[in-house]
């Protein structure tokens, strides 16, 4: 089968050519557009050729790397102007469409109709939040699918930790994430108009010989918002009013027992940051309690440290978590996102996580990273985030097509979305020869990955035998035979997954 980029001129659906890309922030029936955040050296999209010139004269572009994913961060964050899930000017970032969305969109119209639709039958939007797909897929458990049931237990279910001597009622950090997908407002219209969430569409590009998804434009950008559920009945509140949630440490050194069971939020060792349900303001705390016993004032924050959905009359209906019956008082609080855009071939891969000291940020970010932050444009809780980039695998780069592994790994990766997986999660596994010593380095777990790297392999297996894989860090030609028998989803494993679900049900 041979391997060719599809452009406008080849796609399979020519109807993918009748929508107009808008350049400026607009309100769409898919959501806002991207605004420009005006800041200075910032620009989106920014040419291709501009994006790798930083990638291949690093150290001394990282600083426009740092840059253009905290402009995205910045632009995601910045009032819409739009009410949505309840939230009057909710950020840009809630008024996309989420994939379960596009799902019943896709089941509603015919995908060429596919905006017709969205326009004629405005279903009330739905915010639908479940275990990190991720912990679940290729019938991997992991300790992770553990703390989903322990978290969503009752309060007299929870073993506390012991009472602290000073009379505060203990209880247990909460330990469990919830997970959407969305697209920004061209890539929701990318989708539907291509029938990417359709197995037919795949069974066609496999029987005419193409190896990959028509190509998203590149103003198309993704997003994977992970939020924590604040329960005012819940059993992670200390007096009733102080949640607790387990603090980042950092990556850790990789053991044996990391190799075995991951570094999930449960086995996280830097203690325990406390949220005032009360305090709904920031706060002036950077710090963490090591023993998660006793909130103090340097380890308690408020809830405008954090980007939130408060739980409202007006938007219960709209909320949906898997396993929790989300009550009226409740908060969502926003804990880390993954932000991906097309402005390159393997797209631009930016996470963020939230921290105690934005400044002072641990890895997989740093000091230089936070430095970087647009202080004059990033305000109030998104700037109480940290970064981590992978806008290559490997350095130095290399080709699309072919390549080596002779470099350096990249690592970027999310504490709340990969720090949890095993040795058990990843099908692949190829040594990066350092050129100056020819050692040999080998990803094996979660904090060892790289965004880029595991995207490539979002793929559909077609024939026989192909299979697609979780990756950890090194190079992936886009002509890899590790792709033979399958088609490529354009590096978003949200179109993989519903294909794949598509073809695992015709398949039983």
């Amino acid at each position: 089968m041979s391997f060719s980029r599809l452009t406008l001129g080849s796609l399979l659906l020519p109807a993918l050519m009748a929508f107009a890309l808008p350049v400026g922030a607009a309100d769409t029936p898919f959501g806002v557009t991207l605004p420009n955040p005006n800041i200075p050296g910032y620009n989106f999209p920014e040419p291709e050729p501009v994006i790798l010139g930083w990638v291949n004269n690093q150290p001394a572009k990282s600083s426009n790397i740092y840059l253009h994913g905290w402009g995205l961060w910045t632009s995601l964050n910045m009032p819409s102007g739009q009410s949505t899930f309840g939230l009057k000017n909710a950020p840009v970032y809630l008024t996309w469409k989420s994939k379960q969305e596009l799902e019943a969109l896709t089941v509603e119209s015919v995908a060429a109709n596919g905006e017709k639709a969205a326009k004629q039958k405005p279903a009330p939007r739905q915010l639908s939040l479940g275990p990190v797909s991720q912990h679940l897929k290729f019938g991997i458990r992991t300790t992770l699918d553990k703390a989903v049931k322990a978290a969503t237990s009752t309060a007299a279910e929870a073993a506390p930790v012991p009472a602290p001597a000073n009379g505060t009622t203990p209880t247990t950090p909460d330990a469990t994430v919830f997970e959407t997908v969305s697209y920004s407002p061209d890539a929701s219209q990318w989708i539907l108009q291509g029938g990417l969430f359709k197995l037919s569409t795949f069974k066609a590009l496999y029987a005419q010989n193409q190896k990959e998804i028509p190509v998203f434009p590149n103003t198309a950008v993704s997003l994977k918002p992970v939020y924590k559920v604040i329960s005012k009945n819940g059993g992670h509140l200390i007096n009733g009013r102080y949640y607790a949630m387990p603090a980042w440490p950092g990556t850790p050194e990789v053991t044996q027992e990391i190799i075995d069971n991951g570094f999930p939020e449960q086995s996280w060792n830097a203690g325990c940051v406390y949220v005032d349900i009360q305090n709904k303001g920031p706060s002036a705390a950077k710090g963490t309690d090591a023993s998660c016993k006793v909130p103090t004032p340097d380890s308690t924050y408020g809830l405008g440290d954090f980007v939130t959905i408060p739980v409202t009359a007006d938007n219960l209906s709209q909320l949906k978590v898997d396993g929790l019956d989300v009550a009226v008082g409740d908060t969502l609080i926003l804990v880390a996102m993954h932000v991906t855009s097309r402005e390159i071939a393997e797209w631009t891969w930016q996470t963020f996580f939230w921290t105690p000291d934005p400044a002072n940020p641990p890895t997989p970010s740093d000091k230089a990273v936070a430095a970087a932050r647009p202080l004059g444009q990033l305000k109030g809780a998104p700037a109480h985030y940290a970064a981590s980039f992978a806008y290559q695998m490997i350095a130095p780069n290399q080709p699309v097509d072919g390549g080596n592994n002779v470099g350096k790994p990249v690592i970027g990766y999310n504490p709340y979305l990969e720090s949890g997986f095993n040795g058990a999660v990843f099908g692949v596994k190829v040594p990066v020869i350092d050129p100056a010593t020819k050692v040999a380095w080998v990803g094996q777990v979660g904090v060892q990955t790289n965004c880029m790297t595991c995207h490539a392999m979002a793929t559909v297996a077609m024939a026989p035998g192909a299979q697609n894989y979780y990756t950890t860090n090194f190079w992936i030609g886009r002509n890899d035979p590790l792709y033979n028998g399958t088609v490529q989803a354009d590096f978003l494993w949200s179109i993989a997954d519903v294909v794949g679900s598509q073809q695992a049900k015709q398949n039983n």
